[in-house]
């Protein structure tokens, strides 16, 4: 996808078509909330809200639970028994004097 930064065109057409699709969203939640303004587009026409794409954004997406519900594998549960060393193993340290306990400067 670097090569698409190469491109200026092809930024400039995505950066409009981000600023159109925004404002078509804005647009048409706009007139979904304002019947005054909803009805002003329809005086001429006669059209019902049946093909409306104002009315079919303001009704929202209902999509059936089954048809996206998908059934998860079954999974076996293990327990497994924590098992405590007998002797603790210590590590030497990294630094004789640990940082900023050095010695004095002279």
């Amino acid at each position: 996808m670097r090569w698409l930064r190469l491109v200026p065109s092809v930024d400039h057409f995505r950066r409009v078509l981000a600023v159109t699709c925004a404002t078509l969203v804005l647009a048409l939640g706009i007139f979904a909330a304002s019947p005054d303004l909803h009805g002003r587009l329809h005086v001429d026409h006669g059209l019902g809200d049946d093909g409306c794409a104002i009315a079919v954004f303001s009704g929202g997406v209902s999509t059936p639970v089954a048809a996206i519900a998908v059934p998860l594998p079954p999974v076996a549960w293990r327990i497994y028994a924590h098992v405590a060393p007998g002797e603790l193993l210590l590590s030497s340290p990294r630094f004789l004097r640990q940082p900023g306990r050095g010695p004095p400067l002279a």
